[in-house]
């Protein structure tokens, strides 16, 4: 226990980042990776890339790609689940048996409209997200509407008419005459080595997208407790069977080799066995 918070501490957010990030669904950390360190990450990330546009042949055009990090041709990108800059601070914001459920590298070209990233309001969960070239807000910086992962906000956003989902026309932005880019928000402009971590409830957007806006994302969920949280992780469960496929991601989220747990590590055992559990593992598997 001595030498686990001897680790902890370092990393550990301070009282002010936690009472940010429960006010206002949001916080960043800036420089949290050094430039060594994210040139590695580059390194893999262009790597599986250009495999998985060489496999897809010259007639097909990838305008979105996303492919799961935990694979033995992305190692430092697998390890960093389990580097305490990433499980610490999510531990202190989920609660000690929080798991990271998803993990993918991510190639855009577009814009990403406003949305939040799940409609369940029992369960938490948060997603950290790191961008691997300078965002602006003119260039693919993401925009957070503070506060909108809790309610009447977020309800209120739904009412509205921002939906979600990239194929709707948000009634709000018809109606007002606003552009999207133009709804009150706070801007990241970010640097590689920045982590962003977020609720996934809080409504998020990115404007200025072009061909190939990087991203690594590392998202935990919270472990249920109560009989509402649980019906909402079943509930992911079942959308991420039914959708896995139709989101683009190009393998699997949990890969043999991962699943091994080679160095037999406490907390990965922990992580597999919560994922068995649950049927995330199954799921991945149809």
């Amino acid at each position: 226990m001595i030498q686990e918070q001897q680790i902890h501490k370092p990393y550990s957010l301070t009282e002010q980042q936690v009472e940010h990030f429960q006010v206002f669904g949001f916080l960043i950390r800036r420089k949290l990776f050094s430039p060594d360190e994210m040139q590695q990450i580059q390194d893999e990330f262009d790597r599986r890339l250009d495999a998985i546009q060489r496999d897809a042949g010259p007639k097909e055009e990838h305008q979105f790609d996303n492919w799961p990090n935990r694979n033995p041709d992305s190692p430092y990108l697998a390890s960093l689940l389990e580097d305490p800059r990433i499980y610490v601070p999510s531990e202190q914001l989920l609660g000690p048996g929080a798991v990271p459920v998803h993990s993918n590298s991510n190639s855009y070209f577009e814009d990403t409209p406003w949305h939040p990233d799940t409609t369940d309001c029992h369960l938490l969960t948060i997603k950290n997200v790191m961008y691997l070239q300078r965002t602006t807000p003119e260039r693919g910086a993401l925009r957070v509407i503070p506060g909108s992962h809790q309610s009447p906000l977020y309800d209120e956003l739904r009412r509205i008419g921002i939906k979600g989902t990239s194929g709707d026309k948000p009634r709000f932005f018809t109606e007002s005459g606003m552009r999207a880019e133009d709804i009150p928000c706070h801007v990241f402009s970010s640097e590689p080595g920045d982590l962003i971590t977020f609720n996934e409830r809080t409504w998020h957007a990115a404007f200025g997208g072009y061909m190939d806006r990087r991203t690594c994302t590392f998202n935990f969920y919270s472990d249920p407790r109560t009989a509402a949280e649980k019906e909402d992780l079943r509930s992911q469960v079942a959308y991420y069977q039914k959708s896995r496929k139709s989101l683009g991601t190009i393998g699997p989220q949990y890969h043999p080799w991962w699943l091994s747990n080679p160095g037999n590590g406490a907390r990965r055992t922990r992580w597999i066995e919560w994922l068995d559990e649950w049927g995330f593992i199954e799921a991945d598997n149809r």
